[in-house]
């Protein structure tokens, strides 16, 4: 009898604490960023290839919900994947985005974090963005959101969250005054 009540408790633990993996959507652009690059492309006349992005976490593509649930990108992609394609997506999207571009970004996503604390709940990003024309900036992006008493809630508003998050991080990338010295073709400033 014993061993049935801690079979049971046991397994009513894993039900409880245990779920799926939250999936994170794929990225979508935002028209708030394409209208921020299409006035960027205008003022600057420049396009910008986009290289690789690099993380302080090599490889990380989820994070642990409540010590229950991951909650990670779509098909195991690492976050800097993640926020590489959403800055070239929405550079694309808004006619600044050119493989053969004589000036190139690099990233380096220093830091994600995810926060479900009921009434402190958000998503945190700080990403070094490299230009080839020797331009640096470093940005940290913090994205709020409600969350929920119970983890189930809470996971899966910190899944559905993380898109915005990375939308907002883009937007405060591109309407960043030094964004502008980044995307600056020195070779066409010099003629």
């Amino acid at each position: 009898m014993r061993r049935l009540i801690l079979s049971t408790v046991a397994v009513a633990s894993l039900a409880l604490f245990t779920g799926c993996a939250n999936k994170v959507p794929n990225y979508a652009s935002s028209p708030q960023n394409i209208r921020a690059v299409k006035n960027l492309q205008s003022e600057e006349k420049t396009t910008v290839n986009i290289s690789t992005f690099k993380a302080n976490n090599e490889g990380e593509s989820k994070v642990m919900c409540r010590l229950a649930t991951p909650v990670g990108t779509p098909d195991g992609m690492t976050f800097a994947k993640y926020v590489e394609d959403a800055l070239a997506v929405e550079l694309e999207m808004g006619n600044m985005f050119d493989p053969k571009s004589a000036v190139t970004l690099t990233g380096n996503l220093e830091n994600v974090y995810g926060s479900t604390v009921l009434g402190n709940a958000y998503w945190e990003h700080t990403l070094k963005l490299t230009s080839s024309n020797g331009k640096t900036i470093e940005k940290t992006s913090r994205y709020d959101y409600e969350s929920s008493f119970t983890a189930y809630s809470a996971c899966s508003e910190m899944q559905r969250s993380y898109l915005p998050a990375v939308q907002k991080l883009v937007n405060d990338i591109v309407t960043d005054p030094h964004f502008k010295e980044l995307v600056k073709n020195n070779q066409l400033a010099k003629n």
